[in-house]
């Protein structure tokens, strides 16, 4: 009898501890709200409702995929630039202990894009789009959290978390193209004269 118990509750642990995922604190704070410019050259500001943010994450800097994003959305007292993934949120398929490399992006879907379509700054009908730089993580905290933090406060020290970026507006391929015709123009013209 206490062989078939300890034996149901090893089996019982190792089911849990298989499903067991790493942990972060996927969210910002009034000390970093994510920044938006809405225009070339344009004011820098808090980003709006609505905007995305997303994580990008892996074992390595190569291996970065998109895990499911959340939105920006403007705090009860008004301040903007904030989102909330949790205070544990689960990297799926991760492991409490493990190191990964992750980035976070922010983007405005104009386009009626899918999260998951998402491909970085030249997908079709993202109109604004930032990055962070990839981080090395400090070990993942267990499923049941607190997550470890990965978003640089206000003084910015720390190289296991994400620095500040701003979501810009991203040129259309159009008005690229155009201004490559005029380049052409400008130097066909010159070397006639």
């Amino acid at each position: 009898m206490k062989k078939t118990l300890l034996t149901l509750a090893l089996v019982g642990m190792t089911a849990i501890a298989s499903h067991a995922q790493g942990t972060i604190q996927f969210s910002n704070s009034g000390a970093s709200p994510i920044k938006y410019q809405d225009v070339p050259g344009g004011a820098i500001v808090n980003a709006p409702d609505g905007c995305v943010i997303g994580i990008f994450w892996g074992a390595n800097p190569d291996s970065l995929a998109l895990q499911l994003p959340t939105t920006v959305t403007t705090t009860s007292s008004g301040v903007s630039g904030l989102y909330s993934g949790g205070a544990a949120y689960a990297l799926t398929g991760s492991q409490p202990g493990q190191t990964v490399s992750l980035k976070i992006a922010g983007w405005l879907n104009k386009g009626g894009i899918t999260p998951n379509a998402i491909e970085g700054r030249a997908t079709p009908g993202i109109t604004h789009y930032g990055e962070s730089a990839v981080v090395t993580t400090l070990p993942l905290a267990p499923t049941t959290g607190p997550g470890i933090v990965v978003i640089q406060g206000a003084t910015g020290v720390n190289v296991n978390r994400v620095k500040a970026f701003v979501i810009e507006p991203v040129p259309e391929p159009s008005v690229m193209a155009l201004g490559a015709l005029g380049l052409g123009a400008l130097l066909l013209r010159r070397r006639k004269a």
